[in-house]
Formats: structure tokens, sequence, C-alpha cells
């Protein structure tokens, strides 16, 4: 046998157990594998999209508005940035048919979002709003046990709101339930929203986040901690989370993020404007051009030159701006003008001030100046120039109707809103300075206009953009706004003048669902911020910085307004802090109540007894729904007040105890419009 067969043999015997000596081994221990028996922990699935907020599957851009939307940037104020993905905004039918998406450049360059968006989510079922806060109950809002909560993060404090569904919904799976603020709310803040109750199932996401559970939805995953931080927040704050059906968080824009592009176009156009302006160039002058008056006397049309930021002046046109999104000069544009001398200057041989006048919705700066503003013109002896409030007016009709198909066009509408602010301050200067004593102002060796002390007034879009005109423009410190408000996308809906738009926003090459288009008005809020009444009426009071001066509005306000509803006119006096006169028919909530006469600003509501309005967000009966919006113009005891404040600043109670009026007895004598 080999030998190395043997030892081999012998060697592999000595390795089996007990072969050995004992003195190295204890074999009274016996050794078992360690098996850990605790589950795996289930990873929930969460229906995604990418460049979309998980969150909610019902909508893309579901909750609004969401941090899912913005990335940190330390190069901000806010330290964020907005960051819409090129698939985040819904596609019109056209668009999808052309492969393309919907792309706002600008929107993706602010530090947040807007302090005047809309807030909204949805659920699979509708919620049930019993003694949910409305409209008429917002104190409730902010009591224990309520089913809603907007927490400022900053401060942990409670901000009033009220809640409501969507009238406009044609899904109840997907019903928007809106959480309407009452003004802006703080730039450069963060806030947080809660929803209890209601009746309604969490989305799949937020359940996995109640329940501690991981999910396999990136974006969900990166909130996983904030998202307890929010939790935590509300409870602190009181509200009741062990029913939570939906949170989330946002932060706002900072305010040199809204206005900062606003100011330096500002800055720039001031300098090249000097103390008088440029020029102007009449084109034509009209005496008795009105068939059924005798108050017309003269009409000048003309133009005069304004700097200019848009790329170029027709619409649709974009602002010329650096990579930073700063404007950018592009040249001296001609703009229109329109200036009225009423019949009872020339008669009386004396200079009247001068006032800025702003046209209605979708009108221009030659049709209601030359026509319907001439009664107040005669009746308070001033005469009037006015230029069109363009990105609103009907020059951009087309430009509008091609947002519905495409919102990028809502870009440009916005960017014409912008120089709109330019044009109307260089108005201004240009007529109280170079073109103060041209001519065609005189009359028998007097100039009938006097330019010294220039102030403004507008009706109803001019009762809307007045207070961004004249805060911008530092020729003004006083005007007089009829039938305003303020927050243009949370009123829309709730206007007549959304009729033009609605139907052709929803035909099947535009919109069709619902929730697009409530969110493509929502999104657009953030383009209009830089013009909105509301960004500018905060600097009623104060001012801004050493860049905006305070200036006084009196608001003239008719109940039952059908084309600008009372909510945005009370979201217009919280936004200025101005207060509500006594013996107005509506007192809104938060809002002080003083005596006249006041010296300053103030709202008053006058009641025409017209019909009530829906108090949904639906769409308001066509029939005489511009009754109480224009009926209230000629009324002898408004026009008493409103004349006394725009020349002299004080307001005074013409209401004798109630501010009500009868459009049949109570109109002023030889009224034109």
């Amino acid at each position: 046998m080999d030998r190395r067969f043997v030892a081999l043999t012998l060697v592999l015997m000595l390795l089996l157990p007990g072969c050995l000596g004992t003195e190295d081994i204890d074999d009274s221990e016996v050794i078992e594998e360690e098996t850990d028996t605790t589950p795996l922990q289930t990873i929930v699935a969460v229906q995604q999209t990418d460049g979309c907020d998980n969150l909610n599957p019902i909508h893309c851009m579901l909750p609004f508005p969401s941090d899912a939307f913005l990335r940190e940037d330390n190069s901000t104020v806010t330290g964020y940035r907005v960051n819409y993905a090129e698939n985040t905004f819904p596609v019109s039918g056209s668009l999808a048919g052309q492969g393309e998406n919907v792309q706002i450049d600008s929107i993706n360059l602010m530090d947040g979002m807007s302090p005047t968006t809309q807030i909204m989510t949805a659920f699979t079922t509708i919620p049930d709003l019993t003694g949910v806060a409305d409209q008429h109950t917002i104190g409730a809002s902010l009591e224990g046990g309520h089913a809603t909560i907007l927490l400022n993060l900053e401060t942990g404090e409670k901000v009033p709101h009220w809640v409501e569904t969507d009238a406009r919904a044609d899904d109840e799976t997907g019903t928007i339930v809106f959480i309407r603020t009452l003004e802006q709310l703080n730039p450069n803040t963060p806030y947080g929203v809660g929803i209890s109750g209601l009746n309604v199932t969490p989305s799949v996401a937020f359940q996995a986040i109640l329940d501690g559970l991981e999910t396999d939805a990136p974006d969900v995953e990166s909130r996983q901690t904030s998202m307890a931080n929010l939790i935590e927040s509300i409870a602190d704050a009181g509200h009741n989370t062990t029913d939570l059906k939906a949170a989330w968080q946002f932060h706002t824009a900072s305010m040199e993020s809204i206005v900062g592009p606003m100011l330096s176009m500002r800055a720039d156009a001031l300098e090249r404007l000097g103390d008088d302006g440029i020029a102007c160039n009449v084109e034509s002058v009209e005496t008795d051009w009105m068939d059924d008056s005798e108050n017309d006397f003269r009409l000048i049309k003309g133009t005069y030159t304004v700097p200019h930021y848009l790329e170029w002046q027709n619409p649709p046109s974009l602002i010329s701006t650096d990579a930073n999104g700063t404007p950018q000069f592009v040249e001296n544009a001609e703009v229109d003008f329109t200036l009225v001398i009423p019949q009872v200057l020339a008669d009386k041989n004396q200079s009247g001030p001068l006032v800025v006048w702003g046209h209605g919705f979708l009108g221009d700066g030659r049709g209601a100046i030359s026509s319907a503003a001439i009664g107040w013109m005669q009746e308070y002896e001033v005469a009037m120039v006015g230029t069109a409030i363009s990105g609103w007016s009907g020059s951009d009709m087309d430009t509008i109707f091609m947002g519905l198909g495409n919102p990028q066009y809502f870009e440009h509408q916005s960017d014409r809103l912008q120089q709109t602010l330019v044009n109307q301050m260089a108005l201004a200067r240009t007529f109280k300075g170079v073109c103060s004593d041209i001519a065609e102002l005189t009359y028998n060796g007097t100039n009938l206009v006097d330019s010294s002390d220039v102030n403004y007034m507008g009706y109803s879009l001019g009762g809307i953009y007045g207070a961004s005109i004249t805060a911008f423009s530092p020729d003004i410190d006083r005007a007089a706004l009829w039938v305003g408000g303020s927050g243009f996308s949370t009123f829309i809906e709730r206007s007549t003048n959304y009729a033009a738009f609605s139907d052709g926003f929803a035909v099947s090459q535009a919109y069709p669902e619902r929730n697009d288009r409530a969110l493509l008005i929502a999104v657009c809020q953030q383009m209009w911020d830089a013009t909105d009444a509301e960004t500018w009426l905060q600097f009623a009071e104060n001012g801004y910085g050493d860049q905006i001066g305070p200036f006084s509005i009196l608001s003239t306000i008719s109940l039952n307004d059908a084309q600008v509803p009372m909510l945005s006119s009370d979201r217009s006096a919280r936004a200025a802090g101005i207060p509500v006169l006594n013996g107005s028919m509506h007192m809104p909530y938060g809002v002080e109540v003083v005596d006249g006469p006041v010296n300053g600003s103030a709202i008053v509501y006058w009641d025409g007894n017209y019909a009530v309005m829906p108090e949904t967000n639906a769409a308001p009966p066509i029939g005489d729904a511009g009754k109480a919006h224009n009926e209230i113009a000629p009324i002898l005891q408004v026009n008493e007040m409103v004349e006394a404040f725009l020349l002299t600043g004080v307001i005074n109670d013409t209401c004798n105890g109630s501010c009500t009026f009868d459009y049949d007895t109570d109109q002023a004598e030889d009224w034109d419009n």
C-alpha cells in the first residue's frame, strides 16, 4: 500500500470530531447560527411620474402650491428657486398633437411661490364641508377642532381662511377643494396646510407617511423628514392630526423676486424720462365730437415717448432681459394718448386739475375717456388723460386666446402688463412736465389743464390696476378706484368677464380637463404678481424702501358686482390695510371700521339693491349682471364723496347713515355716461 495514502487517511481521521484531545475544545457548548426573524419592511408602491408631485395621484400639480417644485439655491433671497420640470404643466390638446410641452421660463426664475396663490388639493370623493369655515364664518378657521389649518411655519400662527369645493368640477373622483386666503401671504415665508376629517381618504403616499413607511417615490422620500416636522408643527398649533387626510408645505417668493425686475425697469425708465418726460406729438384735435352731449369741448389725440423694454411693441411680445431676468432697455417708443377737456372749463375760462384715467376690461386708452368719462370731467371740473392698460386691453385679445391653447402666451401678456406700468408712469410725468403747456391746452389765453398735481381715477380694470399704477408712479399719490379689487387669479372665475374665455379654454384643442384649467389659472398668478394690485397695495401706508412712496386710495364698491366680485374688493382692503367707512353696507372680516371724514384711505361699499350673486366659483349669471357694476357711476352721493377725495384727499361721509342708492332717482343731473 502506498505510504502517502496511509498518511493522508490518518490525518483525515484525526480531523474528525472526538479524534483529537479535549483540552482545546469545549464540546459542552453548542454553537447555533443566529437567524433574524424581523420581517422585511414593505416598500409602498406609489403611482408616480417624474416632474410631478407624487403626493397626490389625482393631478401632477396637486397639492398646490408645493415645495415639491422648489429646489435649494443659496444665490436667492429665500434660498430656493422654483423648479417646474418640462412636463409639469398640463399640455393642451393642440400642443400634445405637436409633441410639445408648456414652457414658461420666467416662473423658474422666481425664488418661491406666489403670496397671492390659490391653495388647493383634491380627494377621490367630494369632501364634506359641514362645519367648515366659509366666506361668512372665516373666524371659525382659527378655532380648535377646525378641519383645516393654514399655518405660518415661521411664527407658528394660524392664518384665517375659508374653504370651498370647486363648483365648476365635472368629476366627483377628483373635485378640487380650495383653501381661500383673505389677502396676500407674507413674502419669503414657509407655510403649511393640514386637512383632517371631511369624510375623505388620504392618498397612498400620504398614508405611508402617516404610517412611517417607505415608498418607492423619490420625491416623497426626500420629504419624509420635512413632512414629519410639518405634521408635528400642525399638532403643536392645536390641530387634531389623528384624522389627518392631507398636509403639505410651500415657501413664498421674496418681495425682491416679485418686484425687483419691475423696480429695475422703473429706475432705468425714470432716468431716461428725466424730471419732465421726453416728448409728445399731437396728431388731432376735435371739438364737439359727441352728438348727444354739450359737455365735450376738446379732444386731443397723439403719442408720447416712453422707454420701452418689450422686444417689440405689438403683442405678443416679451420683455427683453438678461440671463438673471433683469429687464433691458430696447428703444424709445411712441405710445397713444388721449386728453379730454370738458366744456365747463372753457365756459369758466379756468384751469382744471389733470387726472389720469384708467379704462375698463379689454378697453383702450381712447374709447371711454372720450365718451363715458366726460360726465365725471364735467361734474368734477377736471381734465383727463389716458392710455391703454396693455395686457388686458382690446389689442391683447389675440394673445389671450392664444394662451388658452398654449399658456406660454400668458408670459407675453403679463410682460405687457409690466410695460403698462412704465407707460402710465411716463404719461403722468410727460403731461406734468414737457407737455404741460402745449398750445392745444390753451383757450382764450388760459391753459385749461393744471398739471401741477396729477391724480388718478380708474373704473373696473382701471380700478383694479389703479393701485399698481399709483404706487409705481412718483408723480401720483392719490387714486379714486371704482369697482376694483385685487388677486386676479382668485376672482377671475367669479367674474362675468371670464365668460368670453371659458368656453374656448375648455375645447379639446385647449384644456377639456377641469383641473388642468384651475391649476393653470393658479400658475398664471405667479406671472401676474409683478403688476397685481395686491402686490402694490401693501405699500400704500408706508411705501417700499426708498423707491416707492406712500399713497392714498378711495375704493368705491357696488354690492353684488358680477364683474369684479366683492371678495376681491375685500382682499384689496386687507392688502392695503385701509379701513371701511362706517355706514358701508358690507363689513369685510378683519377690516377696521372708521367714521368719516377720513384724511387718507378707505373702502366704501354701496348697495343699489341688485340681485345677489352666487357664492361659489360657478359662472355668475350674465343677464343684468352689469347693473351693479355700471349703475353706481352717476350716483350723486357717491360722486360727492369721490370728487372731494380726488381734489382734496379727504373722504367725507355722504351716506347719511347707510351707503345706499337708487339708480332711478339718485343720478347726478345732466350725466352723460
